[in-house]
């Protein structure tokens, strides 16, 4: 590295994941990255369509590996990227016919870099005890807080305070439930008592009057020794200042809000939230994605992986009315593509395929037709088929 010295990546060892609050952040972002949509394109004269019958789409689309659904590959991508500020994935291919087979979710222990005959190589430790090593280029890589490290992504090391502060917070207010959930009454003693006799005179106190075999009437009797109080509100005390520091800085950081983690959000809320945090996700999964699976002479004949999520679907009705009308207007958009924007299901074949556009908007090509007028050989000839003298 010409930077840092460091190349091992562990795994964050904080427990951040067994964090509620940490749980539920990274799993509003990993829910919604999870309902992607893959596609193998082909880019060529400024344009690009979808390769038809495409193994990598069945791979990336439904089943990236025998066993796991896209949409679990793509959550479990998504967490690691959050959780761990890295994530992999290792394509396998085909040895005699060079087809991708399968990708996989890599999930080491540690990964450290190494080199071997002066190629860049990563020397992963599974958790069963497994190393393998294998060159960097062969797996895709993503990331996020890119910083002192040249190739994996910065460390939690900022939150893990909080982090710290939560899990002490979850286990206090634990205790203090059981706490409340037991204690029945306070008993009070009037004169100075040591130690070993108040714990007595509470036995005495708890014999005589709490247990149904001595006490059938249920009835408690004291005198002007003992001022007993029975505790009826079994609430456990929550300080909500405490615990709105702790999940304002665990949001913030992981980027999501408390309307995002409860599925509160308003149509505002989920585009600022999908540009903001899913789109460059998506970028990124684009890029790496392509670099991973295709040789730099297939990338020269346009191929390429793009992630996309349906940023339409979070916008206003009425915006969103308002775009597709425009893209209407303009025959940019199918019949298949306003159904998809409105959770509606596509029509299909031709039918679904077809561009619709207003008569009100005029070809390009024949606007000075229509702006200036024509000369005479385009114009219909006038009634009776002479002009006059």
């Amino acid at each position: 590295m010409l930077n840092t010295y460091q190349t091992l990546f562990a795994p964050f060892s904080g427990n951040a994941y067994d964090i509620n609050t940490v749980r539920a952040a990274v799993d509003a972002f990993a829910r919604r990255c999870a309902d992607v949509r893959p596609r193998h394109i082909r880019r060529g004269e400024g344009k690009f369509a979808d390769v038809a019958n495409s193994r990598y789409n069945s791979l990336l689309q439904f089943r990236p590996n025998p066993y796991t659904t896209a949409y679990k590959f793509y959550y479990r991508l998504a967490t690691q990227y959050k959780i761990y500020n890295n994530a992999f994935v290792y394509p396998v291919w085909n040895a005699a016919t060079g087809a991708l087979e399968a990708l996989y979710n890599v999930n080491a222990s540690s990964i450290e870099l190494i080199n071997v005959s002066g190629e860049l190589c990563c020397k992963m430790t599974f958790a069963t005890g497994n190393v393998y090593t294998l060159p960097y280029t062969d797996l895709i890589h993503i990331g996020r807080n890119f910083n002192d490290n040249d190739i994996f992504g910065d460390s939690n090391k900022p939150i893990t305070a909080v982090i710290a502060t939560a899990n002490t917070f979850n286990q206090s207010m634990g205790k203090m439930a059981e706490l409340v959930s037991v204690v029945r009454g306070i008993l009070k003693v009037q004169s100075t008592t040591k130690t070993d006799d108040l714990n007595r005179r509470r036995d005495d106190f708890i014999r005589d009057n709490l247990k149904m075999d001595n006490n059938g009437a249920g009835v408690i009797v004291t005198d002007n020794k003992y001022e007993y109080t029975p505790i009826t509100d079994k609430q456990t005390p929550i300080p909500t200042g405490q615990l709105a520091y702790i999940k304002s800085e665990i949001y913030d950081y992981f980027g999501v809000s408390e309307e995002i983690v409860q599925n509160k959000e308003t149509p505002e809320q989920a585009s600022s939230f999908y540009n903001g945090e899913i789109a460059p996700f998506y970028a990124q999964l684009s890029q790496a994605f392509t670099n991973g699976l295709f040789s730099a002479r297939e990338m020269g004949y346009g191929n390429e992986i793009i992630f996309e999520g349906n940023s339409l679907q979070n916008e206003k009705l009425s915006d969103k009315t308002t775009a597709l009308k425009f893209l209407a207007d303009i025959g940019a958009i199918t019949v298949d593509n306003v159904l998809l924007a409105y959770n509606m299901s596509p029509l299909g074949g031709e039918e679904g395929a077809r561009r619709v556009q207003t008569l009100n908007m005029v070809n390009a090509d024949r606007a000075d037709e229509y702006q200036l007028g024509d000369s005479s050989d385009n114009q219909p000839p006038q009634e009776g088929g002479e002009e006059e003298e």
